[in-house]
């Protein structure tokens, strides 16, 4: 036997780069020209498709990963802004209202207005306010401005009562019932 039948038959370098590989490029070294490399592309379908399945799974997994870090992530407790914090809750026209925080400089949110109520009655008036409430009786809406007038007045501090009417104490100060009109005469003007 010669020397060259007992040598197994090879084949060639690239096709033994490539064998059972899923690489787009092999570089695979000529024993001819050591200093020199050459790129052998597989363009196979099947190496396409794999390639395309591999970047598509570390990208999912990347995606995974940010997920479940940000489902770590503390969670903040407090309570969610309210959607539109202007809302006017107060029964108080939107212009009167207005108009009163600007003469008075103070928040007029805490007022409560009740229509059509029958506590006026009790106490022989058309409206009345007490504390950040205020109380008309039906159709007694043109009382409005001067009672938000007493609102501001007693959230000032400056209403003491001078009297009782059936239980309730009231304050009928003639330079305070004068203020009330002229403050809820000057809030509704500028409403307008």
């Amino acid at each position: 036997m010669s020397t060259a039948s007992k040598m197994e038959k090879k084949p060639p370098l690239a096709q033994r780069a490539n064998k059972g590989t899923t690489n787009l490029t092999t570089t695979a070294s000529l024993k001819a020209k050591p200093s020199t490399s050459r790129v052998i592309e597989d363009n196979r379908p099947q190496s396409l498709q794999l390639m395309q399945l591999k970047s598509s799974l570390e990208e999912e997994e990347k995606l995974g990963q940010r997920k479940a870090l940000s489902t770590h992530a503390p969670q903040p407790v407090q309570r969610a802004a309210n959607p539109n914090p202007n809302t006017n809750t107060t029964g108080l026209p939107d212009g009167l209202k207005s108009g009163m925080e600007s003469l008075s400089g103070m928040s007029l949110d805490h007022v409560n207005v009740h229509y059509n109520s029958s506590k006026p009655a009790a106490v022989q008036a058309h409206a009345y306010a007490q504390g950040s409430d205020i109380h008309l009786a039906s159709g007694q809406e043109k009382h409005l401005p001067h009672e938000l007038g007493h609102v501001v007045q007693q959230a000032q501090g400056r209403v003491k009562p001078t009297t009782s009417v059936s239980g309730m104490a009231v304050n009928d100060n003639p330079s305070l019932e004068s203020e009330a009109d002229s403050l809820g005469a000057k809030a509704l003007q500028m409403s307008r």
